[in-house]
């Protein structure tokens, strides 16, 4: 029941009588599952995932769905594509998170204002903020327009505003332009009035940033449901190129200084996070399904082919070595002529190593492929015994056929943990307190008539790159409705979901919970079938003296005794994991330092370096002990204890068998994943996810993490597969190390017959070897 405990160690080679192991930590595990699950309603209940999607306004509020506001219903479901009131914002860095934005059904592409032909009259080539939020409180004062209308140019000059010193110094400002004298006089208005009629608004709503609505001066197109404008090349030759529809003539530090605030870490998972739900068809077709197609398909290869593809990687080794030395010497000049120099050189630039260092990297290359050649002679009957664990472990597979398919279970698994994690995390992602942030100070420059007409590419440098900017939060002692009114209407301020510090610990709790459910996973799948090729050894590789359905059997097993020290096995690892984790934020958040201090650096990697090696030193360790908690049923310390003492007294056995295994697993896995990357890039490059225009709801922003996510599920998938594979031929040989242990001769007793044949054979040559050399 314990976690660890003193217990005698079983004489048969299979324990079938089983007890309960490791039971408190199951206990802990379940727990830990019950806090993942309220993690679960937090995120659902706090988080919107079409945040992430369509965007937010600047009153908070999420295109594509309906909101609440002021026990009022605003129904913006038809309306996915964000829109920015005055694109011209857009061209300052320090403007575009405080650009006002709304949410509108399509993104405006004509009519558009003309700046060289002002004013514009057509209501079509403006919008202006929602009615129910208009400037100049024009709310209630227009006839006919709905509270989520942004298209009521036309109805101002209904309204009536009283004047004040800003719009008397407006009109004096600009009522020497010669069509607006004559807009004046033509709906009678005066800097002297009182009260000014609604032609005044619309006046003042010509010069952009000015309101109450707003000119559209550019053609707009819809990049991942937001609204980007496609500038004319009239109004300046200093623009920032969005895709590739807007000229690019920026100095470099401006282009990285917009692309710093666009792609900083907030905006590029946003963007990212999107991708995934769009690009989900590929991740599923090519990561998982690509994953379990190509994984049965070199199983089955290695099912056949196993002897062959060992002997055919260690030829491969060896030549290979041997074709780097002569390739070396070739360069030096040392072999013959330089015409195969010469012909190199056509090929590859590699004329600055010279020929005195090409002599010194052939040496070293003869050094090491004399050391492989060496090596292979002395490890040549430890090999055929390595290749004989090998087709042992084919043959085990062979007699339980049903083992192929085992795997399909720890697959589901993996892949209901992994869809499960991505929507709480997108949930969780897109979760927050709704806060306002204002800048103290501002670059935003008001842009006149004549800056218009006369723009010039140093003025839009001097926006861009000028002067700086202080943010910080605001309006604390509002909330809710009035906070979303209040930030709105303020053109220094703009509403976010920031994440407070329980919604930090959720996801730091979140993501421990998927890597050591992760690992948990890997554990069943690596104790269920250490039970039953364990088996198949001590039952000497006689299917008749086995269980009817083994496979199921160690499953059993596996379910109701042994899933305690899985668990405890995992935790070890995961917190492993997780302080890598740690270290890497850590050491992205202390560059700066870094680079000041070498020695921080230096320790920095040491520690990372350090906790590296620790993670891999566990995870082999765990292998281990999982195989003995499969055959002996003993918990994991005793396991883990029996495991190292075998490792120890046959290191060179085991490490020839581990290396043959691990490359062509590892074969396996890399060829997988390679083949799951390129089904999905092959997808990603349909026009259903380039096609903006005609597939909006599915165009990708970039397919990389959908091409990255798709490579790493193919990668998980085939470790899974794969596991089968590497687990028999590890299960093969630690019950051999065992086997030999147990026996008073020092030789195995129990090993299958194509083992034993292999034992004999390398004895053989091990007497020969002895003669030759005597």
């Amino acid at each position: 029941m314990a976690c660890c405990g003193d217990e005698p160690e079983p004489q048969e080679g299979v324990v079938i009588k089983r007890k309960c192991r490791d039971v408190i930590c199951l206990v802990f595990f379940i727990a830990f599952w019950a806090g993942m699950f309220i993690i679960c309603g937090l995120a659902f209940a706090q988080g919107d995932y079409d945040r992430l999607v369509y965007g937010t306004d600047s009153y908070g509020f999420t295109c594509g769905k309906k909101t609440t506001f002021r026990n009022a219903t605003l129904d913006l479901s038809n309306r996915k594509e964000l829109y920015f009131l005055n694109p011209l914002a857009l061209l300052n860095v320090l403007d575009i998170e405080f650009a006002k934005a709304v949410c509108v059904e399509s993104c405006p592409k004509t009519p558009v204002c003309d700046y060289k032909s002002l004013p514009c009259t057509n209501g079509d080539m403006y919008r202006c903020p929602y009615y129910r939020f208009a400037e100049d409180n024009l709310y209630g004062k227009l006839p006919n327009v709905s509270d989520l209308s942004v298209s009521y140019y036309r109805m101002l000059p209904s309204a009536t505003i009283p004047a004040s010193n800003v719009t008397t110094k407006f009109l004096q400002g600009v009522g020497s332009l010669p069509w607006v004298s004559n807009w004046m006089n033509t709906y009678n208005i005066s800097s002297t009035s009182a009260t000014l009629n609604g032609y005044y608004l619309q006046l003042q709503s010509q010069f952009p940033g000015l309101g109450p609505c707003y000119p559209v001066f550019a053609s707009t197109e819809s990049y991942f449901h937001r609204c980007f404008p496609q500038f004319p090349p009239g109004i300046t030759d200093g623009l920032i190129e969005i895709k590739d529809k807007v000229a690019n003539a920026l100095p470099a530090n401006a282009t990285k200084t917009f692309t710093d605030v666009w792609n900083d870490v907030e905006h590029r998972w946003a963007r990212y996070v999107g991708d995934i739900s769009k690009g989900f068809a590929i991740i599923l077709v090519g990561g998982l399904a690509g994953g379990v197609v190509f994984s049965l398909v070199w199983m089955i290869i290695l099912r056949y082919l196993a002897g062959f593809m060992a002997w055919i990687t260690i030829l491969l080794v060896n030549v290979a070595c041997l074709g780097i030395t002569l390739f070396s010497f070739s360069m030096a000049g040392m072999l013959g002529s330089n015409e195969f120099t010469n012909k190199i050189n056509t090929v590859v630039e590699i004329e600055s190593i010279e020929e005195e260092q090409w002599k010194w990297i052939g040496v070293g290359a003869a050094i090491v492929t004399g050391i492989v050649f060496l090596v292979t002679l002395l490890m040549l009957s430890r090999v055929k015994v390595a290749v004989a664990c090998i087709k042992v472990a084919s043959q085990a597979v062979g007699a339980m056929p049903s083992i192929l398919l085992f795997p399909l279970l720890p697959f589901i698994f993996e892949a209901g943990l992994v869809v499960y994690w991505i929507f709480v995390t997108a949930e969780l992602y897109s979760a927050g307190d709704l806060t306002a942030t204002c800048r103290t100070s501002s670059n935003s420059v008001g842009l006149t008539l004549s800056s218009l007409k006369n723009i010039s590419s140093d003025t839009w440098m001097n926006v861009l790159q000028g002067g700086s900017s202080t943010n910080s939060s605001c309006y604390s002692n509002l909330s809710g409705d009035e906070l979303q009114a209040a930030c709105g209407a303020d053109p220094n301020c703009f509403v976010s979901y920031k994440w407070n510090s329980k919604l930090r610990w959720a996801f730091l709790y979140h993501f421990f919970g998927l890597l050591w459910t992760n690992q948990v996973i890997v554990g069943f799948s690596c104790v269920t079938i250490a039970g039953a090729v364990g088996s198949y050894y001590w039952h000497r590789g006689d299917s008749s003296r086995m269980p009817t359905f083994p496979v199921l059997v160690a499953m059993k097993n596996t379910l109701i005794y042994h899933m305690g020290s899985i668990c405890f096995g995992a935790f070890l690892v995961a917190v492993i994991q997780f302080i890598r984790f740690l270290l890497d934020y850590l050491d992205r958040k202390t560059r700066e330092l870094q680079a000041q201090n070498k020695f921080a650096e230096w320790a920095m990697c040491c520690v990372k370096c350090c906790m590296w090696c620790l993670e891999k030193i566990v995870m082999f360790i765990n292998k281990n002990a999982y195989i003995m908690v499969g055959v002996k049923g003993t918990n994991y310390c005793v396991s883990a204890a029996r495991a190292v003492a075998l490792i120890v007294q046959n290191a060179l056995r085991i490490a020839t068998v581990n290396f043959m295994g691990d490359v062509l697993i590892f074969m396996g896995k890399t060829t997988v994943a390679a083949l799951c990357g390129l089904v999905a890039f092959g997808m990603s490059e349909l026009d259903y996810y380039n096609d903006a225009t005609d597939h909006p709801d599915t165009f990708l922003a970039s397919p990389v993490l959908c091409i990255a996510l798709s490579i790493i599920i193919g990668f998980v998938v085939s470790d899974i597969f794969f596991s089968v594979y590497e687990m028999a031929i590890e299960t093969i040989m630690l019950s051999f190390c065992e086997d030999c242990e147990r026996s008073a001769t020092g030789q195995a007793t129990c090993a299958p017959p194509l083992l034993m044949e292999a034992i004999g054979a390398a004895q053989t040559d091990g007497h020969k070897a002895q003669a030759l050399t005597g």
